[in-house]
Order: C-alpha cells, then structure tokens, then sequence
C-alpha cells in the first residue's frame, strides 16, 4: 500500500566513498638515473681498460740504464713509446739511435720528441729529456750523442694514469649512483608513510531502509 506523501525516508543503502590514492613521490622512474651511472661507470672503465691495457703491460716492462756512447741494451716493443732520462745536470742527447743488441746491423735512428712528458715519472738523480717510439719489437742497442752522463730509458707508463684515472671516475659515479638509490628510496618509503597517516578511516555503511509505514488510519487498509 501506498505511504503516503508526508512518509518519512531512510537514506537508501551505500557503500564507503572511494578515497583518492595518494601518489608516491619521487616517481619509480627516478630509479633509472642510478642505474645509468652505475652502468656508465663499469662500462666507461671497461672501455679504457680495453683501449689501455696493452700499454699498461707494455709500461711494467723493464728499465735500463748505461752509457749513451757506448750504448745500452734495451727492450721494446714496437710503436709504444719509451721515457730518455739523464742523470743530474748532465748534457741532454742531441741524437739517438738504434741497432741490433749484438752488434752490426744498420743504425735506425729515433726522434726524441716531449710526448706524454706531463706523466713521465720522476727518478731519484734523473731528469726527464726526450720521448721516442720503438721501431722495433725486442732488444736493441741505443747510442745517443751529446749526453754527458748515463742515461736512464723506461717505457711510458701514461697508460697507467688513464687507467687511473678512469678507475677513480668510475668510483665516483658508481658510488653516487649507489647513493642515489638510497635517497630515492629513503623519500619513497617516507612518501608511504605519510600517506598511509593522512589517509582518513574508512566510515562504516549505513543500514538500508524503505519508507516506513504510516500508522493505520481512515485510509489505511
């Protein structure tokens, strides 16, 4: 039966009202920036590892020292290239040459040039006077005039500066991007944490109902 206009009404039945998800700052794309400088770092050291390794072996061969007009046996590698020290205040060399180790054989005669002279190592009683290139693989005599002292030839050991180098840049970026990461998800993991406080609690769902019945009256059945 009808209720009647005047019927009082119950709100109809519902359920809780959807909260909007809180985001999470930084985004989880943030993580690739860490990933790309480690990656950059093993990979950047790789790549002069590679490129400087064979020099870097060449550089831990053997030193030699001697006379420059009665020559000094030396042994090389070709086109790495080899330090000329002389000792004190000595006459640097004017010329070099080169020529089998045993004796004979033709004299090839070698450039003294400044290169790589920024990494030449320092020598007790030794000063730095020229740079040449091997033109050959083994050992050879070297003469050299106008020196007035012993001489003192090593191989360039630039190759160890880059690897140096290269290892104390990768350090840095791959520990920066260590610490990126850390940070990143240090604020991530806060960012849940006050979203989860300012989160309100969900309200309970009302009852349902119908409109009540009036009481029986002249109308009522």
């Amino acid at each position: 039966m009808w209720a009647g206009p005047n019927a009082p009404m119950v709100p109809p039945p519902h359920g809780p009202v959807a909260q909007p998800r809180a985001r999470i700052r930084p985004h989880g794309a943030w993580y690739a920036f860490p990933l790309v400088l480690i990656l950059g770092s093993l990979l950047g050291f790789g790549a002069v590892l590679a490129v400087f390794l064979d020099d870097s072996n060449v550089a831990a061969g053997p030193n030699a020292t001697g006379d420059p007009v009665g020559g000094l046996t030396v042994q090389m590698t070709e086109d790495h290239a080899y330090f000329v020290y002389v000792r004190g205040n000595a006459a640097a060399p004017t010329s070099c040459t080169l020529s089998a180790a045993g004796g004979g054989g033709d004299r090839v005669p070698v450039s003294l040039t400044r290169k790589n002279s920024w990494s030449s190592t320092e020598y007790p009683s030794y000063r730095y006077v020229g740079t040449f290139d091997a033109p050959l693989t083994g050992q050879a005599r070297l003469t050299c005039r106008g020196a007035t002292g012993e001489l003192l030839v090593t191989p360039d050991d630039t190759a160890d500066a880059y690897l140096g180098l290269a290892l104390i840049a990768g350090f840095f970026l791959g520990g920066l991007g260590v610490i990126s990461a850390i940070v990143i998800a240090m604020r991530r993991h806060n960012s849940r944490r006050a979203a989860a406080v300012r989160q309100p609690p969900k309200a309970p769902a009302p009852g349902g109902g119908y409109p009540q019945m009036p009481p029986p009256g002249p109308y009522g059945g």
